[in-house]
Parts: C-alpha cells; sequence; structure tokens
C-alpha cells in the first residue's frame, strides 16, 4: 500500500493479525469511524504512531505480538467507552501509563515497562475485568488502589515488586476469578481474608518471600482449581483442610518448610491432576489408598475450567525429566505426583500401580525402602520416573519393560541387585540411570545400539548392544 494512498472507504473494522506487515499502514489515519483494529503477530517495528491515539471512535486495539519499541505518549487519553487495549509481547519501555477510560482488558505484558506501578491506578480500572502487567520490570509496592471489586483476572506475576501484598486486595476484590503474583519478591504473612475471594479459580503466589501458616480461610475458596504457593517460606504441618478443595486440579507447595507426616486428605481429592509436595521436612509412609485420586486413576484428558475465555494463559513449573520445566495450558493433559526431597520412609504403595494416567512420578531423595512395585508396570502412560537416592532392593521389576513411553528412568543410589532388563524401553537408558547400585549386573554404558553391517538395518546380520561386555570369544559375560 502506497504511503501517500488515500482509501474511498470508511472501515468500522480491520483485522490484519498474522499478515506479514512491516508497519502500521499510513492510512488509518484517514479512518476515524474505526471501532476495532487487529494488527497482532505481525513484524511491525519502531513506535506505536500517534495517529492510532487519535482515532476517536476506536473501541479495541490489539497490537500484540510485534516488534513495538518506545513508550508510551505522557497523556493516554481513549474514547470514553473504549473496550480493550492488548499491547503485549513487544518492547515497549519507559514508565507504566494506562488509559483515561476503564477499559475492560488491559494486557500490557511483556514488554519492558519499567518504575512503579501508580498508586492511583484504581482511577484507571473503574470497569476493568482483566488487567495483566507480568514479565515487565515493574518494582515497588503493589498498590492498595488496585483492589477494585469489578477485577476478575489480575497477573502482576514476573517482576520485581516487593512489600507486602496489600490487605485490602483480599478484602476487597471479591469478584477474583485469578491472581498470579507468582515470581516477585513478596513479604510478610498471608492474610486471613483471603477467604472472601469465594470465586477464585487460580490462586498463583509462587515464587516469593511469604512465611507462616497457609491461612484455613482459604479453604472456603471452594471453586479453587490452581493453587501454587510453591518456592516460599511457609511452615507448619500441611493443613487438612486441602481436602475441601474438591475442584482442586494443581497443588503445589513445593520448597517449602512444611513438616509432619502425609496429609491423608490430599488423597481423598478426586479433580487433582498434578501434586508437587517437594523440597520439605515431611515425614512417614506414603498413604496407601491412591485410587481416590480418580484424575490419575483415569488416563483420558479431563475439562477443567481454567478461565481460558479470559484470555489468561496458566503456566505450572514442575520439575520434569530431571529438569525445571515450565507448562503453559497443561491442565488437560499434565499428570504428575512430585514427592521428592522429603523425609518419607516405608514402602512404595503397590496401589502407586493403579494411577494409570500418572504420566511422571518422582519419589527420589527420601527413606524409601523395600522393593519397586511390580504395578508401577502397569502405568502405562508413564514417561518419566525417578525413584534415585533411596534405600530400595531387591530387583527391577521386568513389568517396566512395559512401559513403552517411557523416556527418563533414574534409579540410581539405592540397594538394587540382579540384572537390568534389556527389554522395552531398557535399550534406551544409559549408565547414569543406575548409578551407585554395586549389585546390579548387565548395566549398559551407552544407549547406543549399532549394526555390524554397512549396509544398515535392514539387512543386519548381527545387532551389538554397546556397553555390554563380550570375552574374546565374543560371548555375553555380563
Amino acid at each position: 500500500m502506497d504511503s501517500t494512498w488515500i482509501p474511498q472507504f470508511k472501515l468500522s473494522t480491520l483485522a490484519l493479525g498474522s499478515c506479514n506487515l512491516d508497519r502500521i499502514p499510513s492510512f488509518l489515519v484517514t479512518q476515524y469511524d474505526l471501532e476495532y483494529l487487529d494488527l497482532s503477530a505481525n513484524s511491525i517495528q519502531r513506535n506505536i504512531p500517534s495517529s492510532i491515539w487519535n482515532l476517536t471512535s476506536l473501541c479495541s486495539l490489539n497490537l500484540s505480538c510485534n516488534q513495538l519499541t518506545g513508550s508510551l505518549p505522557s497523556r493516554l487519553t481513549l474514547p470514553k467507552y473504549f473496550d480493550s487495549l492488548d499491547l503485549h509481547s513487544n518492547s515497549i519501555e519507559g514508565a507504566l501509563l494506562l488509559p483515561n477510560a476503564g477499559a475492560y482488558l488491559l494486557d500490557l505484558s511483556m514488554n519492558q515497562f519499567n518504575g512503579s506501578i501508580p498508586t492511583d491506578i484504581g482511577a484507571y480500572l473503574q470497569n476493568t475485568r482483566f488487567l495483566s502487567l507480568s514479565r515487565n520490570n515493574l518494582r515497588g509496592a503493589i498498590p492498595d488502589s488496585i483492589c477494585t471489586s469489578y477485577l476478575e483476572v489480575l497477573d502482576l506475576s514476573n517482576n520485581t515488586l516487593s512489600s507486602v501484598i496489600p490487605p485490602h486486595l483480599a478484602r476487597n476484590c471479591s469478584s477474583l476469578s485469578v491472581l498470579d503474583l507468582a515470581e516477585n519478591h513478596l513479604e510478610g504473612k498471608m492474610q486471613a481474608e483471603w477467604g472472601n475471594i469465594t470465586k477464585i479459580h487460580t490462586l498463583k503466589l509462587n515464587g516469593n518471600h511469604l512465611r507462616g501458616v497457609i491461612p484455613s480461610s482459604i479453604s472456603e475458596a471452594r471453586s479453587v482449581q490452581v493453587l501454587d504457593l510453591g518456592n516460599n517460606e511457609l511452615e507448619d504441618t500441611l493443613p487438612h483442610w486441602i481436602g475441601k478443595l474438591s475442584q482442586l486440579h494443581v497443588l503445589v507447595l513445593r520448597s517449602n518448610h512444611f513438616h509432619g507426616s502425609f496429609p491423608r486428605q490430599v488423597i481423598g481429592l478426586p479433580n487433582l491432576q498434578i501434586l508437587d509436595l517437594s523440597g520439605n521436612n515431611l515425614s512417614g509412609p506414603i498413604p496407601r489408598n491412591l485410587t481416590n485420586l480418580l484424575a490419575m486413576v483415569n488416563a483420558s484428558q479431563s475439562n477443567p475450567n481454567h478461565l481460558e475465555d479470559v484470555r489468561y494463559t496458566n503456566k505450572i513449573k514442575i520439575s520434569w525429566k530431571g529438569w525445571d520445566v515450565e507448562f503453559v495450558k497443561v491442565l488437560f493433559i499434565l499428570k504428575c505426583i512430585d514427592l521428592s526431597n522429603n523425609n518419607l520412609s516405608g514402602s512404595i504403595p503397590s496401589k502407586m500401580g493403579s494411577l494409570q494416567g500418572l504420566i511422571a512420578l518422582n519419589l527420589s531423595r527420601n527413606h524409601l525402602s523395600g522393593r519397586i512395585p511390580k504395578t508401577l508396570g502397569y502405568m502405562d502412560q508413564l514417561e518419566s520416573l525417578d525413584l534415585s537416592l533411596n534405600s530400595l532392593n531387591g530387583n527391577i521389576p521386568l513389568e517396566l519393560e512395559f512401559l513403552s513411553y517411557l523416556e527418563f528412568l533414574n534409579i540410581s543410589y539405592n540397594i538394587l541387585d540382579g540384572k537390568v532388563p534389556h527389554g522395552g524401553q531398557f535399550l534406551t537408558f544409559g549408565e547414569s540411570s543406575y548409578l551407585g547400585n554395586s549389585k546390579l549386573s548387565g548395566i549398559p554404558f551407552t544407549n547406543i545400539t549399532v549394526c555390524n553391517n554397512s549396509s544398515g538395518y535392514g539387512n543386519c546380520t548381527s545387532i551389538e548392544k554397546i556397553g555390554e561386555a563380550k570375552n574374546s570369544d565374543g560371548e555375553m559375560i555380563g
């Protein structure tokens, strides 16, 4: 489109998302009747031209997922009935500025805004239902005025916000469905008024410096589906009232200071799909009655309502195949248990094998003893199994060869004996999976299988597994 072109029409809607644009069309300056403009997911660079802010009929503007730079105008005045401003995933910098109108949706996440959140931010949120300022460089305290009665989604995660969580937040934001303050520098104790947020679906305060106990008032928020308080300084025993949260799909309390026995009430949560209690001081046995975890028993996908309709994206960080990995929109498919790095003792319950929907199980770094249950071979969806650094003994069950999806296995540093199975996925695991088990034999040193024929597997006359020891006559000795 020529930069001097003046069209002979007036548009009310223009949607050019994902159209490989490298600039904002200059003819927009003539479109004073434009109400809806979508230029998202292009390759538009440089500043947002001032002509965009002069479109007096504009109600919805989406410039997300571009390469926009510069800062917002010092006085951002938009039409009275402005509804939606989406600038997420750009490189816009400078102070955080909000439009004068109370837009229904404000998404300024994943930019480079810096400084503090304006203390009078509440004046700009009179009609706002969705506010996301996540993944910027914002610092300082969360203003009390941010707590409005209309707000449904508040995402301030992944900044460097500090001080305490405003006491008015739990008291005044009674309409909140999502509160995500994860990965900041917040401190202090959680307020007793959390039970006032009765409509909450997602509560994420992980990755801060919160201390004290989890207030029992959260048990009143019966609709909560995601509760992530991991990587804080919370202590005391795990609260038994968690068993009242029957809609809970995700419970992450990793890396805190919880102690005492494993609460049996957790095993009674029928919708639970992700359970991460790792990095605490829990002791005693793992409860036997695991069949009540119906969502993990069932291999089919669930369908929790996690607010996709208001554009919030759930992100859950878990230990996955030896690494900390952040998963996005995982509630439909991810089913895992992580009880690692505690003081759990006793044997692994044989009923663990009934959790046939589980794809990751981590019981490492405990004091578990006894044999590896054969029933684990029934968990046919399992992709990751970590039982390392315990006191497990006996043979490795041959039934584990049935786990055709198993990609990661770590049973190192136990007291296992006998031969390592050579069927199924065991052909792909190297020596690191078995370290520290001096009585095990037949341990492979690589996970490579070679063909003794240069023309390839199709014409193989013999196959040799590297790492299996042979004598001078070519006979297996391991």
